[in-house]
C-alpha cells in the first residue's frame, strides 16, 4: 500500500489507538483478511465477529475508535502537512524494510526532512551515555566524522552527551547526513537546548524520526522505546559508553536481541561511565575497537560470514 490518502490515514490512526492486543502482526493479518482498511471499517458486527483475529476486548476497543470523532485526527494530518511531517503507516512503501524485522516495529513513523536516508546507504548508530567523560565524547565525535566522511549516515537519539556529538560530528563532516530518533513528538523537542541540533539535521539534509503524535511530549518509556528503532534502522552499533543500569545497556540488550554487530571502544579509565560497556562485551558480545575502520572491517567480515552460514 502507498500513498494513504487522508482517509485513510484517518482510519489507520484510529485503527492503532486499539488497545488490549492489537499489535503490528495481528493487525497485518485482520487487513489481509479483510482486504484493507476500508473494507474492515464497512465490515458489519458479525463480519467483525466472525474474524478469529478479533478477540472481545478488542473487538469492543475496535467498535468505540471506529464511532469516535475523526475530526481529531483530520486535525492531526493537517498539523503535520503544515510542519513538513510526513506520516508512515508500517503498510507504506515509504516504511523501512529494516525496520519490518524487528521484535514490535512502530506502527506508524512520523519523520521530517530527507526521507531517502530511509532505506538508502549504510548506517551506523552511535550511542551512549548523558554524562559521559570527556574522552568518550571525543570518540562519539570523531567516529561521527569519520564515519561520516565514508558516506555512512549516522543514526543517534539527539540527547545529551554522546548522542548530541555524534550528530555533531556528522554534521560537520562533507556527507552531513544523520538520523536522530527521538522519544517524543515534534512538538515537544527534546532536551529543548538541542533544538538548534534538531533544526540543523533538517538544514544539512537529514532526517527525524519519531513513533509518537506530534503533541506527544515524551515520558521515561518512550525514550528508552526508541532504542528499537535506533538499532533497528542501522547496520550496526557503537556504544561510546554507558552505565550499568541505563539506556546504553538497554540499547546493548535490543541491539543483540535484533542480531546486529554491536562494538564499544576499548576500555580505558578515561572512558567513563564504563559499566555498562563490561556488560555489553560480557553479555551481549560487544566486540571493543580502536578506530572507525576498524568498525568498518569488523563489518564487512560479520557480513561475509552471515552470508556463509
Amino acid at each position: 500500500m502507498q500513498n494513504f490518502s487522508d482517509d485513510n490515514l484517518v482510519k489507520w490512526l484510529k485503527l492503532t489507538q486499539v488497545k488490549n492486543g492489537l499489535g503490528p502482526t495481528r493487525i497485518k493479518k485482520i487487513l489481509e483478511n479483510f482486504g484493507g482498511l476500508d473494507s474492515l471499517f464497512n465490515a458489519d458486527n458479525l463480519e467483525l465477529k466472525s474474524n478469529s483475529y478479533f478477540t472481545t476486548k478488542i473487538l469492543d476497543n475496535f467498535k468505540k475508535i471506529k464511532e469516535a470523532n475523526e475530526e481529531p485526527f483530520y486535525k492531526i494530518i493537517d498539523e503535520c502537512k503544515r510542519n513538513q511531517i510526513t506520516i508512515i503507516p508500517m503498510l507504506d512503501n515509504l516504511y523501512p524494510e529494516k525496520l519490518k524485522y524487528i521484535p514490535s516495529p512502530p506502527l506508524t513513523l512520523f519523520v521530517k526532512g530527507n526521507i531517502e536516508l530511509l532505506n538508502t546507504g549504510k548506517k551506523i548508530a552511535i550511542v551512549g551515555a548523558r554524562n559521559a567523560s570527556q574522552k568518550a565524547l571525543e570518540i562519539a565525535y570523531n567516529f561521527g566524522l569519520e564515519l561520516s566522511n565514508k558516506n555512512i549516515t549516522i543514526v543517534s537519539g539527539g540527547a545529551r552527551g554522546v548522542d548530541t556529538k555524534a550528530h555533531t560530528g556528522a554534521l560537520e563532516s562533507e556527507n552531513k547526513k544523520t538520523i536522530s530518533v527521538l522519544g517524543s513528538g515534534f512538538f515537544h523537542y527534546f532536551p529543548r537546548e538541542n533544538e538548534y541540533l534538531f533544526d540543523s539535521i533538517i538544514r544539512n539534509n537529514g532526517l527525524l524520526i519519531s513513533e509518537h503524535l506530534p503533541t506527544f511530549s515524551g515520558s521515561r518509556i518512550s525514550y528508552l522505546q526508541r532504542n528499537r528503532i535506533t538499532s533497528g534502522l542501522s547496520d550496526a552499533v557503537f556504544l561510546v559508553a554507558a552505565e550499568k543500569k541505563g539506556g546504553g545497556v538497554v540499547q546493548a540488550r535490543i541491539t543483540h536481541l535484533q542480531m546486529k554487530p554491536l562494538f564499544c571502544p576499548k576500555l580505558d579509565p578515561d572512558i567513563t561511565p564504563q559499566d555498562g560497556l563490561i556488560d555489553a562485551v560480557n553479555k551481549y558480545g560487544a566486540i571493543s575497537i580502536n578506530s572507525p575502520n576498524e568498525l568498518i572491517s569488523h563489518i564487512y567480515n560479520y557480513k561475509l560470514k552471515s552470508l556463509m552460514i
